[in-house]
């Protein structure tokens, strides 16, 4: 059985789109990026995959590629599409075969991705095709002049397999062509236009993003703290600090409620908790300001394309009484979160159990974000 290099090409700069679209984070928790390297490792006939990714993203695109056991390298691209995939051709073992995949196609087929490769495996050369649906016009010096037969049109997806050492000597070839399918006509070899899908789009322009993001899920988050109260230190819940005799103890400054309603926001986004974002390993994190640390995964999420829709923050609290400051915290959270985006409740546990005996503070949190 030939064996096959799979290559992501994620070296764009994503101008038409105005956002790097491959960071968009999807309706099952992985990003554009993800999902699509995803795709090409689900197909058996792949042994090894090369990511390829602008220099500015190595050490973040290394870090998600992390749980894809299939991905040898990554690696920065070059000035052209072409510098880009001879690039990851190098970074990777030398298979029988590349298949090279545009990382903004994550909607394609488990079956499309192996049906491509087999058609390459018999013709030495594959790509999927579609036909073309529209009347398709020539037009020059701002008019129509022709209209060629709709019927031998077929716009083209990838991933296109070919053999390697075909690739390669073709690459002489690429000047000014569109796509690597482009490259291997100009150096004489046929193609094989294997069957493609209507819903493996390229996600290219604004509109595209928008139309992505309209159809994402609606998702929920839930988070947990619990924070021992001492002497000695002040109590500060959802950034206001609040008059008593004992602070609660932490590494940073310890506000219980906004660490719950961080991990609530981090888990609807399918993103590490601020354990791992914000360890207390960490001295850079000693004494820290939560409603600073709020302010990161606000742009956190912001970055993934997703929004706060609202959040629901419950404290338990035997003493002190803290209707009183409820306001003044509302106020503190949404000057970072965005006007309406917070409810706070508190209660008591009936003196029951650690909070109900003030041995500590613990917070639930509930988050909705929408795309």
């Amino acid at each position: 059985m030939p064996t096959v290099l799979g290559i992501v090409v994620a070296a764009g700069s994503s101008r038409r789109a105005g956002r790097d679209k491959l960071d968009i984070v999807l309706a099952d928790g992985r990003t554009v990026l993800e999902t699509s390297v995803a795709l090409i490792e689900e197909c058996s006939l792949v042994t090894d995959i090369v990511v390829v990714t602008r220099a500015d993203k190595i050490e973040y695109v290394s870090s998600l590629m992390e749980r894809h056991p299939k991905v040898c390298a990554v690696t920065a691209g070059g000035n052209t599409r072409f510098d880009s995939v001879r690039k990851g051709i190098d970074a990777g073992p030398a298979h029988d075969f590349i298949c090279i995949h545009d990382a903004a196609r994550p909607f394609a087929s488990a079956a499309l991705v192996r049906g491509v490769i087999e058609k390459a495996f018999e013709h030495g050369a594959a790509a999927p095709c579609i036909p073309v649906k529209d009347t398709i016009k020539f037009t020059e010096d701002g008019f129509i002049t022709g209209t060629p037969d709709r019927s031998s049109l077929r716009a083209v997806q990838t991933p296109q397999v070919f053999m390697r050492d075909m690739y390669l000597d073709a690459l002489a070839f690429s000047d000014d062509a569109f796509d690597d399918c482009q490259v291997i006509e100009r150096a004489g070899h046929r193609i094989y236009p294997a069957p493609g899908e209507e819903g493996n789009y390229k996600i290219t322009t604004r509109e595209d993003i928008e139309g992505l993001m309209s159809s994402k899920s609606i998702r929920i988050g839930h988070g947990y703290d619990v924070h021992r109260l001492v002497e000695n230190r002040k109590l500060i819940l959802c950034g206001v600090e609040v008059p008593f005799e004992k602070g609660l103890l932490g590494h940073s400054d310890a506000d219980v409620a906004v660490h719950a309603l961080m991990d609530a926001i981090l888990g609807a986004a399918g993103l590490p908790d601020i354990g791992n974002l914000f360890p207390d390993s960490d001295p850079a994190y000693l004494g820290a300001d939560s409603m600073e640390l709020l302010k990161k995964v606000s742009a956190l999420l912001a970055e993934q394309g997703w929004c706060l829709g609202n959040a629901d923050i419950t404290i338990v609290c035997q003493r002190p009484k803290l209707s009183p400051f409820i306001p003044a915290m509302k106020e503190r959270l949404e000057s970072v979160l965005g006007k309406g985006t917070c409810n706070i409740k508190a209660t008591t546990e009936e003196k029951l159990g650690f909070t109900g005996s003030g041995e500590g503070i613990a917070a639930h949190a509930v988050a909705l974000i929408n795309g």
